[in-house]
């Protein structure tokens, strides 16, 4: 007994699949609220009745509201229109797009033009099927065309076309005031640059010295060091010498392009770099963290051009250059246990105030509905001890320089807000 429902069911699908429509191509046409449904056919009879049909537009889709069905009369007492009708008959299949099927007298894509927001349904007996194409005011293509299986029965074919070519969201449809302020507004591929464009983000990202596509000897020196009885290097000329080199970056930045070209963005960088000690010094054991915080101000000269890819959606690709001053904080601590640090500890190595350097690199900004973004950007960014006098002839024969030439490249991803004037 439970076969006879399975059977059923089966019974059903399979003739639900025989009415199936068949779409050839859907260039998506609006699909308006209330819409007014223009039926169109060359044959001596239409295939489906009006008022049914729009009885199957609401029962297929409610959010349709209204509808109002008619046939052509217009286009079918234009000789043009109907020889076009004829034409269109006999070309429809799957195999052909809607660019062979474009209308080429101007007489009749003047019409197509000015439908405004009516829809146009062409409908064509072509024996066991019912040829379809929909036309509207955005294009003297076809918007869509198929087929539907052809029966007596007008509600069913109704609700067959209904539910093939007139699914989905509808939108409502425009009063004249607001057609005709569309019609003088420039399109949105066109538009003007603003004056200026702002924005403000928070970043996340990555430094290292080590520069990829670059031989491993330019940095290996650097990054490879220890040190030693607090103070003891290699070379002292880089600070990646001192403290590791690869650590997360933190950034804020604020910053405007003038005229969609050149302009200006304030930056700060925050990270902060372990001290890199030998474990094989008894000298540390006395101690518990070493670290220096990074604090970075900077500002950079921007250089960008705008692609505009969708209504909602702009790539904007820029390149920088710019310069900063690097200052590091030291964060120190012995053990709970050491009552007295030992002498090394007392003279262990010092930066400098304040590093200065540069900046360059590249990015992208991907903005979506003109305010929110996504930033990518990489470069590389330079600092180097500031050397106010030259030394005097009582200096050592080698000075030691700490922070003399350091460089490093970074990657990182922002959130951004973006505003325009």
């Amino acid at each position: 007994m439970r076969r006879i429902p399975l059977a059923i069911a089966i019974v059903f699908a399979l003739a639900a699949t025989s009415f199936a429509g068949n779409v050839y191509f859907n260039k998506r046409p609006v699909l308006w609220q209330n819409p007014d449904i223009l039926i169109w056919t060359p044959d001596s009879e239409s295939p489906v009745d009006p008022k049914e049909l729009c009885l199957s537009l609401k029962r297929n889709n409610p959010s349709i509201g209204e509808p109002k069905c008619r046939l052509f009369g217009e286009w079918e007492r234009d000789s043009i229109a109907m020889h076009y009708a004829v034409w269109l008959k006999k070309n429809i299949n799957p195999k052909l797009g809607d660019d062979y099927l474009h209308i080429r007298h101007p007489a009749l894509m003047d019409k197509v033009q000015h439908l405004e927001d009516n829809i146009v349904l062409y409908l064509a007996d072509i024996g066991n099927t019912i040829s379809v194409a929909i036309f509207d005011e955005t294009s003297t293509n076809p918007k869509v065309t198929g087929s539907v299986t052809k029966t007596n029965d007008k509600i069913a074919l109704g609700d067959e076309i209904a539910s093939t070519f007139f699914a989905g969201k509808t939108k409502r449809r425009l009063s004249k005031e607001e057609r005709k302020k569309m019609l003088d507004e420039p399109d949105d591929f066109y538009k003007e640059v603003p004056n200026f464009r702002a924005w403000a983000g928070l970043s996340i990202g990555h430094s290292q010295a080590h520069i990829p596509l670059t031989p491993d000897n330019w940095t290996e020196s650097h990054t490879k060091s220890q040190v030693r009885n607090y103070r003891i290097t290699r070379d002292s000329v880089s600070l990646w010498n001192f403290i590791e080199d690869s650590d997360p970056l933190l950034s804020a930045y604020v910053g405007g392009i003038w005229y969609g070209f050149i302009g200006l963005e304030l930056i700060y960088r925050f990270a902060k770099h372990r001290v890199k000690t030998d474990e094989n010094d008894p000298v540390y054991e006395e101690l518990d963290h070493w670290d220096f915080y990074q604090h970075e101000v900077g500002l950079n000269a921007m250089f960008a051009r705008s692609y505009n890819i969708k209504k909602w959606f702009d790539i904007d690709l820029f390149a920088f250059l710019g310069f900063q001053y690097s200052f590091y904080v030291e964060d120190i601590a012995l053990k709970e246990e050491v009552e007295k640090p030992s002498k090394a500890y007392e003279v262990r190595i010092r930066f400098e105030e304040a590093y200065k350097g540069g900046l360059f690199g590249g990015g992208a900004q991907f903005v979506f509905f003109n305010h929110y973004g996504i930033g990518l950007r990489t470069g590389i960014a330079t600092r180097g001890r500031d050397m106010y006098v030259d030394p005097t002839p009582d200096a050592a024969a080698a000075p030691t320089v700490i922070g003399g030439s350091t460089i490093d490249c970074f990657i990182s991803l922002g959130f951004e807000y973006h505003w325009s004037l």
